[in-house]
């Protein structure tokens, strides 16, 4: 008779399991893991930061603190500030930065002028002018006339002309302010004292509140022609160093040491060694 094997004899061993079918590439099941997202690239611009909460880098503490220094040194104007570091490095930030705490302070106004935008022809103009700008119609006016008065009679009586004939406004007064400025030898040697007058008269305030002041920011001075470099220290050195303004400038200052970009200066450019100084305020 045939007996049926009991016990944990081979009979008991469970059999191994079929091999698994395989599976359609395409299908769902045919991976285990989430497929990796292609690396993706982005540009980024060299455009300066203007806003605090953009600064990754901590600069605005640095921005803060020089803004304050120059609040608190307004008795002590005119001066000269000079951010100074390499191509990149974020003077440009900075200076905005610095330019953004400014905006807070009570009675402190700010201009900026792009050296680098200028010709040689133009620089000493574009920056007096950029100054000019600032300042109200009235006292825009005022010293215009008071600059007609101190001109030969047809020229005053034509100055005179210009400021009754109005409306002029503030860029056609500008206009004729620069024109009374540099129409000749001896205006030139007065209008350091001509624009020293028109910033006192404007810095003016009821007493009450701190004197106006005008900061100057003056950028890309390292990418300028050698021309453009000495006309910008002209006007900083020369016709504006007057009381109330003071000037910030973004410069690589190695490029323009003497072995730079300042290396092979003419001879109508010697006198660059006394303007110089005015950078390293």
């Amino acid at each position: 008779m045939a007996t049926t094997p009991t016990g944990s004899g081979p009979a008991d061993l469970p059999l191994p399991a079929p091999p698994a079918a395989p599976t359609p590439p395409g299908s769902p099941a045919s991976s285990t893991t989430a497929p990796t997202p292609p690396t993706r690239f982005a540009l980024l611009n060299d455009e300066p930061v203007t806003d605090s909460a953009a600064d990754l880098l901590g600069t605005r503490r640095a921005a803060r603190q020089l803004a304050g220094l120059l609040v608190a040194s307004r008795a002590s104007t005119p001066f000269t500030l000079a951010v100074d570091a390499g191509w990149g490095m974020g003077k440009s930030t900075l200076m905005r930065l610095v330019d953004a705490e400014l905006a807070q302070a009570p009675e402190v106004h700010t201009v900026w002028f792009n050296a680098w935008t200028s010709t040689a022809t133009d620089a000493l103009e574009g920056l007096i002018k950029s100054v000019l700008m600032r300042f109200d119609r009235r006292v825009l006016r005022r010293g215009l006339q008071r600059l007609s008065e101190r001109r030969a009679l047809l020229r005053a009586a034509r100055a005179l002309t210009t400021v009754a004939a109005g409306p002029l406004g503030v860029a056609g007064l500008v206009d004729e302010l620069w024109k009374s400025l540099s129409v000749d030898s001896q205006a030139r040697n007065e209008m350091r004292g001509a624009i020293g007058d028109l910033v006192q008269a404007w810095s003016q305030t009821d007493g009450l509140r701190p004197r106006r002041l005008l900061v100057v920011f003056i950028d890309d001075l390292d990418r300028c022609e050698e021309e453009v470099v000495l006309k910008v220290c002209e006007a900083v050195n020369v016709s504006l160093d007057v009381p109330g303004l003071a000037f910030v400038i973004g410069c690589d200052r190695s490029a323009l040491a003497p072995n730079g970009l300042l290396r092979d200066l003419s001879p109508a450019a010697s006198a660059f060694s006394r303007i110089r100084p005015a950078l390293a305020g």
